[in-house]
């Protein structure tokens, strides 16, 4: 077992030295991209006309801006079948024959049935796309509020397609759970780009109406505006499985949750359909990462908010521009990585620049002492840590854990769900009996400075092994509940140390049948304090 956990160490201690070693690019402007969402209407596939009912009560994130112009299903001229080889392609060009990069422009000039078109929408973005450091610039320039406004022109080609496809849903029941109710799926998100490079844009000019224009010459226009091609350019696919489901047990821990209708969970499993995918891009897609400078240290805040998507946990690193004087340019550095507080500290900013933008509350997870001005940068993780090691004490062995953090769910800072399991030998009257232990529970994370954490934790689980009665081989098992907490030293913002204490307590001795066969201390003496040393990697 040594041998074991000595090479996953040097693997995992490995994969950090990898990770680091990446050479990263910061870009220090951030622009609002915009979204127009489709599901795409397969109608095959059991289930989806229950899914498919849940669609327009979607809610879209804020940190987007929304250029749905006409519902939000695309319905294919192809079979999900014939469009199974290729889905990237066939998309595409079900978007493009159904004019969707058209139809954008036109909804960004806000394009009338008699040919008209104005500049409203793409100011009031432009307005809304402000910052405070751009609002104050422009107060000290001539043109003022119209400086603002002009940010709307270069936020057109940020203009995007996601076309989300549900896929295999299934009931917790068909899916193999049993004692759950709910629903499971597969959701894949394609997201195009729509090409407005310059070339196409000043072809678009030429299609503008004005008052004096004549009859012919609107009608020349008119008809130009029409045939103009707006390429739909691939981006990047992301398949992901989604789950909405509960306990049909409303005994112990099911009495803490609210039971919910197999309904009100479809409906939370379309939405996850999109939340999760459009999290999932985030990790990939540069212009959709939120970047902005760390505007205080003490407490750590930034002038972002509810209008860019900001959630609890989201992860940022933050980056020094160092000059480098062998290529004569500032190069950034992380110096931290931070982590957005709970969903009470994230300010609603939806509205347009004033210069005076309250500030976000973030708590520092990794890295060195930052300063003001410093720049942040959005990095998704999955928020899953692994933690493998040996335990010491009645209860040893080879113990993993995996923890899952929630905050962006639950709106509550660093707390997590986790699931663990063991495997050891344990002595009864002279004989060796292998045991194997799994449970799960909730965390709470402590930052007690930036590089150290401490974690309470308090679970339930099962611990079982197989007994030979008067020559028969029964398998025993009895609940346990555990309360400890972990220390976590950073080695790197994604690999730890750890070392921690936690305390078993079990009950009775029980088979399937639910005999008794006394209590599990009296057999095998295993309640007590197991201490932990091993390492836990980020995800």
């Amino acid at each position: 077992m040594k041998r074991s956990f000595l090479i996953i160490l040097s693997l995992l201690i490995t994969t950090s030295i990898l990770a680091q070693d990446i050479k990263e690019t910061v870009p220090t402007t951030y622009d609002r991209s915009s979204l127009t969402t489709f599901y795409i209407d397969f109608p095959a596939g059991s289930h989806w006309k229950v899914a498919k009912s849940k669609v327009d009560s979607v809610m879209f994130s804020d940190k987007y801006d929304n250029n749905n112009y006409d519902g939000r299903f695309l319905a294919p001229s192809i079979t999900y079948e014939s469009a199974i080889g290729n889905m990237t392609e066939a998309i595409r060009k079900e978007l493009y024959n159904a004019n969707v990069g058209r139809k954008i422009i036109a909804k960004w000039y806000n394009r009338q049935p008699d040919g008209t078109m104005d500049m409203e929408l793409v100011h009031q973005r432009g307005r809304f796309t402000a910052t405070d450091a751009d609002f104050l610039k422009a107060q000290t320039s001539k043109r003022g509020n119209a400086a603002l406004e002009d940010y709307g022109n270069r936020l057109v080609n940020l203009s995007y397609i996601l076309v989300i496809h549900i896929s295999d849903i299934k009931t917790m029941g068909e899916a193999g759970f049993k004692g759950m109710k709910g629903w499971q799926a597969k959701a894949n998100g394609y997201l195009y780009r729509i090409n407005f490079n310059d070339e196409i844009r000043n072809a678009f000019y030429d299609t503008w109406i004005y008052d004096d224009d004549s009859e012919e010459v609107k009608e020349q226009k008119r008809r130009a505006f029409e045939q103009l091609d707006i390429p739909i350019e691939p981006v990047i696919n992301k398949s992901l499985s989604i789950t909405a489901s509960q306990s049909e047990n409303d005994k112990g821990l099911g009495l803490l949750v609210k039971s919910k209708s197999t309904d009100q969970l479809m409906q939370e499993l379309v939405q996850k359909s999109y939340d999760e995918t459009i999290y999932r891009i985030e990790m990939d897609v540069e212009e959709f990462k939120v970047k902005t400078s760390l505007y205080a240290t003490r407490p750590l805040r930034a002038k972002i908010g509810l209008k860019e998507g900001l959630k609890t946990d989201y992860r940022f690193f933050v980056y020094e521009h160092v000059y480098n004087s062998k290529t004569g340019q500032a190069e950034p550095k992380r110096r931290g990585v931070i982590r957005a507080h709970s969903k009470s500290k994230i300010v609603d900013n939806r509205k347009e620049a004033t210069g005076d933008t309250q500030t976000s509350r973030f708590y520092q997870v990794a890295g060195r002492k930052l300063e003001p001005g410093f720049t942040m940068q959005q990095q998704n993780d999955h928020g899953i840590e692994v933690s493998v090691g040996p335990e010491v004490g009645n209860v040893a062995g080879f113990y993993a854990r995996v923890d899952y953090r929630l905050g962006r769910i639950i709106g509550v800072r660093s707390t997590f769900a986790y699931v663990e399991g063991g495997v050891d030998a344990a002595d009864s009257f002279g004989e060796s009996y292998g045991m194997l232990r799994y449970g799960g529970g909730l965390a709470k994370g402590l930052q007690l400075m930036r590089n150290i954490e401490l974690r309470p934790y308090l679970g339930l689980g099962l611990e079982q092994t197989t007994l030979n009665i008067s020559g028969t081989d029964v398998e025993i098992s009895s609940l346990y509940v555990r309360a400890g907490a972990n220390l976590a030293l950073n080695l790197s913002h994604r690999f730890q140390v750890i070392g921690g204490a936690g305390l078993y307590q079990f009950g009775d001795a029980t088979d399937e049948d639910g005999n008794t066969y006394g209590t599990w201390d009296s057999r095998f003496n295993r309640s007590g304090t197991a201490v932990l040393v091993g390492i836990k990697l980020g995800f």
